[in-house]
């Protein structure tokens, strides 16, 4: 008689044809016995005070096993160089899928770090664009925000153009001599203001609104 699939689990594959995770007698740090069902291929949202043990259970208990059964399918050679993970203090954990963990902590300084490039998402959408996309690009690099091929030229990638207010940093009805540079460090006779004073390229009493245009520059602003 040939296999038949349960209405339930239609459309999934084998490995993942479980509806929910089982989670058995989680003691890990602060919790005291939890057990409890979450649904699989649902947003699934945690919530308590601090110490409640949110963490203790997502992290500790769940994305952990799951990172140590994935480490296990990896040959005895590889495992040798990977860090050894402890089994977490829990009666049984079922129904685990591979995990993604995104940590709580900044992933990087600037907008170009998301979780699409900490979990290499990002990556594969890519290559997905890269080949299905039109007009047709080959190269992935000219769909990445961190590449010079595909990101943005005005924000180069961060989402976000900024400008200089060079009115916000220059008085130009004074002149060097009359305190014009506003920037900190600039002040008349310190050591950044004897650079140019003493170069020989300024007119120290001529206000910087007088300052012949810079040459090739299409812009009207006046060279400080």
């Amino acid at each position: 008689m040939p296999a038949t699939i349960p209405p339930e689990n239609s459309g999934h594959e084998a490995a993942d044809s479980h509806d929910v995770i089982q989670v058995r007698g989680a003691r890990e740090n602060n919790l005291k016995g939890v057990s409890l069902d979450i649904p699989k291929r649902r947003l699934t949202l945690f919530t308590g005070v601090s110490g409640s043990g949110k963490s203790s259970l997502v992290f500790d208990t769940i994305a952990a096993e799951s990172q140590r059964l994935i480490n296990e399918t990896y040959t005895a050679f590889i495992q040798n160089f990977m860090p050894s993970l402890a089994r977490p203090d829990v009666d049984s954990l079922r129904n685990l899928s591979a995990a993604i963990i995104v940590d709580q902590e900044r992933i990087g300084a600037n907008a170009r770090s998301t979780v699409g490039t900490a979990t290499d998402a990002h990556t594969m959408l890519r290559i997905l664009f890269s080949r299905t996309g039109t007009p047709y690009v080959g190269p992935p690099s000219a769909f990445s925000f961190n590449r010079a091929e595909g990101m943005c030229p005005t924000c180069e990638g961060l989402g976000k153009a900024t400008e200089i207010d060079v009115d916000e940093l220059v008085d130009r009805d004074r002149s060097l001599n009359q305190d014009a540079i506003k920037a900190p460090g600039f002040g008349v006779d310190t050591w950044y203001w004897q650079l140019m004073a003493k170069s020989g390229l300024f007119d120290l009493d001529l206000p910087l609104k007088d300052y012949p245009p810079i040459s090739g520059s299409s812009s009207s602003t006046s060279r400080p």
